[in-house]
């Protein structure tokens, strides 16, 4: 399982940092104060960038969390093609500026991943993941990473388990996430909204039981 111990600043990201900083040093001996204050606003501006807070995992065992930061751009009922079954299906849309780390929405094992390279009718690069919950849930999560830099770095392997919101992936300069739930979920964002990663409910799984009960109540 993926640890979830990580620095604010995303370890991607070091080994650009530590170069942009031996460059900022060797400016202020070579090009005087005027180009070191460039560079240094250039590795403060990397930093933010590639930042990585701490999320608060919210204490819900069947809710589905956002994966990414993003705006909420489409949700809709929709055959996950893979599963050939009835889902809902919740589209993210990570801006520029958004933080790259990728989340697991829900506590589960890795069933399987799919990795596709661009072709001729789609430029993007697609990286896709089924997670199965203890309760027979299957939640897929598809990426599609953006056109500039389509690369992504994901510590995810099939058969292993993953906790809720727990940092396992990550993808340079954003993408647009969907993920598919079953189609019994309760969305709980709308169109429009921005979502962060790990921290916000973007579904309540609702079992048929679950269901009965509280419809008896």
């Amino acid at each position: 399982m993926p640890s979830n111990r990580y620095p604010f600043i995303a370890r991607e990201a070091w080994l650009v940092l530590f170069v942009l900083l031996g460059l900022t040093v060797l400016t202020q001996f070579l090009l005087g104060p005027v180009a070191f204050s460039i560079a240094a606003t250039l590795v403060l501006i990397t930093a933010y960038f590639f930042r990585d807070p701490f999320r608060v995992i919210p204490s819900q065992p069947l809710a589905i969390v956002s994966p990414v930061h993003g705006i909420v751009t489409l949700i809709e009922e929709a055959e996950e093609i893979r599963l050939h079954s009835k889902t809902i299906r919740v589209q993210i849309k990570m801006r520029f500026h958004d933080i790259y780390s990728f989340r697991s929405p829900i506590e589960a094992k890795v069933i399987n991943q799919w990795c596709s390279a661009p072709d001729k009718n789609d430029a993007s690069r697609h990286f896709d993941i089924h997670l199965k919950s203890d309760e027979g849930d299957d939640v897929v999560t598809a990426i599609r990473l953006n056109d500039i830099t389509p690369r992504f770095h994901m510590y995810l392997h099939s058969g292993e388990r993953v906790g809720q919101g727990q940092r396992c992936g990550y993808f340079y300069f954003g993408g647009v996430v969907d993920v598919f739930m079953p189609i019994q979920s309760k969305v709980q964002v709308e169109v429009g909204q921005y979502v962060e990663s790990g921290s916000t409910v973007l579904a309540q799984i609702i079992h048929s039981e679950v269901a009965s009960v509280i419809h008896d109540i």
